[in-house]
C-alpha cells in the first residue's frame, strides 16, 4: 500500500506544506489584527482616560469660578442694596423739601448732558447720542439715581472681566495661539 502511495508522497509534502504556510499565514493575519485592535483600543482608551481628566478638571475650575462669581455677586447685592436704600432716604428728603416750598437742589441741562456723554460708550458719543438740546433739567436725587446705575453697571461689567481673566488664567497654555495679522 505503502508503495501505491510513494509516487504521490511527494505532492502530499507539497500539500502539507502549504497548509501548513496557509495556516501559519492565516493565523499571523489574525493576530496581527488582534494585535492592531487591540493598540486602536488602547490609544482610544488612553484617549477618553484624557478627556474625562480634562471633563473633571474642567467642572472642578467652573465651580471655582462660579463660587468667586457668586462671591462678587453677593458682595455687590448687599452694596446696591446699601446705596439703594441711601438714595431712597435722599430723594424722600428732597420731595419733602420742595413740598415744604424749601429749596431743591436743580442741576441745569448742561450738567445733565455731560453726565450722559461721560456715560455714553464712547463708539456713541460722535454718533449723536446726546444730542445738544436732548438733555433736560434734573434734582441732585435724580441725579444721584442715574450714577448710581451707572456704577452698578460697571461694578458687574468689572466683576464679569475679573471672572474672565480667572478663566484665562486656569486654561493651559502650552498650546500654539494663533497670531491674527491684518491684510
Amino acid at each position: 500500500m505503502i508503495d501505491l502511495l510513494k509516487p504521490y508522497l511527494a505532492l502530499i509534502r507539497a500539500t502539507l506544506i502549504v497548509a501548513a504556510l496557509v495556516v501559519a499565514f492565516a493565523g499571523g493575519w489574525h493576530f496581527s489584527s488582534l494585535e492592531s485592535e487591540a493598540g486602536r483600543l488602547k490609544l482610544q482608551n488612553a484617549a477618553v482616560a484624557e478627556a474625562l481628566q480634562l471633563e473633571r478638571r474642567a467642572a472642578s475650575l467652573g465651580a471655582v469660578l462660579a463660587q468667586g462669581e457668586q462671591h462678587r455677586a453677593v458682595a455687590r447685592e448687599v452694596r446696591t442694596q446699601t446705596v439703594t436704600k441711601e438714595i431712597v432716604r435722599y430723594v424722600e428728603r428732597e420731595k419733602a423739601r420742595a413740598a415744604a416750598g424749601q429749596p431743591v437742589v436743580v442741576l441745569d441741562a448742561d450738567w445733565v448732558r455731560g453726565h450722559d456723554l461721560a456715560a455714553a460708550p464712547p463708539d456713541l458719543v460722535d454718533a449723536g447720542a446726546v444730542p445738544a438740546g436732548g438733555a433736560g433739567t434734573a434734582t441732585a436725587g435724580e441725579a444721584l439715581e442715574a450714577v448710581s446705575d451707572n456704577y452698578d453697571q460697571c461694578y458687574r461689567w468689572r466683576d464679569q472681566v475679573i471672572g474672565w481673566q480667572s478663566w484665562w488664567r486656569v486654561q493651559p497654555h502650552d498650546q500654539e495661539v494663533p497670531v491674527l495679522t491684518k491684510n
